[in-house]
């Protein structure tokens, strides 16, 4: 039991320090470096929990990289510096823990060590018997002082490892129950992001028509805009589609916590190229039209799929028709954090 409740240690950084720190700026990819290096030269050799964490870190790393040289204000650059010193805590956590593992089983050896000796010990007395009496009763008062002494400095490593073990025991306690606190404030915060988002679909829901369709899936809210709403094989966005489009951003403008990932998708008529050219196009043009609604860009992603993401059969009008669509992906950043971890 106490061996488990070791190895949940590492939830106490996790606990300390998800919330404390938000890591960006100019140098962030370097300190992320700096502080998993730092952590890795404490490792135990036979940590092996922290070891995988720090696979973890340096697997984020690699990501916070990409997220700094795309753009180092990011929320997502911030959230991924973050979980950089979140992962070096939780490493050190893990190594401290796996030390005082290795500090116990060393006690333990010595006080086994220590009981053989005072066997070895009696033994030896019990040999001295057989001599001089002289000698027997030296050698008996040599033995006892030996045990006594013995006695005491096993009497004095059980007392204190006894110290250490409920230390230990009182600083996992409190680490459970910071635990606990954050989870909680993690379940709080996915029902309001759930809340908001619900919120967000009731509202969308007014713009579902045959043109727009509106679901939500695990990905978000999803808005189908139908290929009628753009001129004939051209990325133009009609009249129609502006109107709606101003609608999807006063609510975006209203919910800042939303993300929109912007795809177009065309049927299999055509070439490949054309098609991909077609959609990434239109998937542009939809975003630069929130833009200049007033919607932060970096809230905002865009790309063509072309002809690999269909809905329906390609060989029917009907499925064709179906799968020439912009998608509109919208998922509140909170929710899209916690799914990343």
């Amino acid at each position: 039991m106490k061996t488990r409740n070791l190895l949940m240690i590492s939830a106490m950084a996790a606990a300390l320090s998800f919330a404390a720190e938000e890591v960006s700026g100019p140098n962030a990819v370097e300190a992320c470096q700096t502080a998993i290096d730092n952590a890795a030269k404490n490792i135990p050799a036979n940590a092996t929990s922290a070891k995988y964490t720090l696979a973890a870190a340096k697997a984020n790393l690699i990501a916070l990289d990409e997220a700094y040289q795309d753009d180092e204000d990011s929320d997502q650059t911030k959230s991924l510096a973050a979980k950089c010193d979140l992962y070096a805590k939780t490493i050190a956590a893990q190594a401290e823990t796996q030390k005082y593992r290795n500090s116990t089983a060393e006690k333990w050896e010595k006080r086994a060590a220590t009981a053989r000796s005072i066997e070895a010990i009696q033994e030896q007395i019990n040999k001295a018997r057989t001599g001089k009496v002289n000698d027997l009763e030296a050698e008996k008062a040599k033995m006892k002082d030996q045990e006594a002494r013995l006695q005491a400095e096993m009497q004095q490593n059980q007392e204190k490892f006894q110290a250490e073990a409920a230390a230990q025991e009182a600083a996992l306690k409190a680490a459970n129950q910071r635990e606990a606190d954050l989870q909680k404030e993690l379940a709080e915060e996915r029902a309001k992001a759930e809340a908001r988002q619900q919120e967000a679909m009731n509202k969308l829901n007014e713009l579902q028509s045959q043109m727009i369709q509106v679901t939500k899936s695990a990905r978000g809210i999803i808005l189908s805009m139908s290929d009628i709403l753009f001129a004939v094989n051209k990325a133009d966005l009609k009249a129609d589609l502006k109107t709606s489009l101003a609608k999807v951003a006063g609510i975006l403008s209203v919910y800042q916590q939303f993300n929109v990932s912007i795809e177009g998708n065309t049927d299999n008529t055509g070439s490949e190229e054309h098609n991909m050219k077609l959609s990434q196009q239109r998937a542009d043009n939809v975003k630069a039209f929130l833009v200049e609604q007033g919607i932060a860009a970096e809230r905002l992603t865009a790309k063509g799929l072309g002809m690999t993401m269909p809905v329906a059969d390609n060989s029917t009008k009907e499925g064709r028709q179906k799968n020439r669509r912009v998608d509109l992906v919208i998922q509140d950043k909170a929710l899209q954090q916690q799914e990343a971890k």
